[in-house]
């Protein structure tokens, strides 16, 4: 009994210590027109181990699959942190999408994923290291822009230059009165 129990702690430690290593934090942030952002960090001494082998292409180390396809992040940036490091992917998601499956192909422990919905929900699932997120549910909280929300910045720009252009519209006018006057007082020559 005491061997079992020698071998399970030496077990939880060893993946304790493991998961310490990678420090593994994923935060995947989704805007109400399909944007998103997804920041990815890990400790930076793990993480320039683990990408020496795919010559710095981490971009093909993540996978986020909706509605049974691939969507790829548009642009990826790394910022690089004193505990962790971070790679911050920018993409868009279908307005329709539904599901979604996420995979992180360089990690072994598990770690949290937390999702920031556009509608304000927030939820953390919890991935089991080299391995599939379940099928996580997007829908609803994707919407096209409403010709209200683009007309809408128009208008208050127009209504904050209205008093300027009636104010050199009233100057025109009476600088033209003034010369009409003038012309007005003029002999004519017979």
């Amino acid at each position: 009994m005491v061997g079992v129990t020698l071998i399970v702690a030496v077990f939880a430690a060893s993946r304790a210590s493991a998961h310490d290593l990678e420090r593994t934090q994923v935060l995947l942030t989704f805007a109400r027109d399909g944007s998103f952002v997804l920041d990815v960090a890990n400790d930076p001494s793990w993480l320039k181990l683990r990408m020496e082998r795919f010559h710095g292409n981490f971009i093909d180390r993540i996978v986020l699959f909706v509605d049974g396809h691939e969507i790829r992040p548009s642009s990826v940036e790394y910022i690089d942190g004193p505990a962790l490091g971070t790679h911050r992917l920018r993409g868009r998601m279908p307005l329709d999408a539904h599901t979604l499956r996420w995979y992180y192909g360089l990690v072994i422990d598990p770690y949290p994923l937390t999702l920031r919905r556009a509608d304000g929900r927030m939820q953390v699932e919890e991935i089991g290291g080299d391995a599939w997120s379940r099928t996580i549910d997007l829908s609803g909280q994707f919407q096209a822009p409403r010709m209200l929300d683009t007309l809408a910045p128009i208008a208050v720009v127009g209504l904050l230059l209205l008093p300027i252009v009636l104010r050199f519209a009233g100057r025109r006018v009476n600088t033209m009165d003034t010369k009409t006057e003038a012309l007005g007082s003029l002999p004519l020559c017979p």
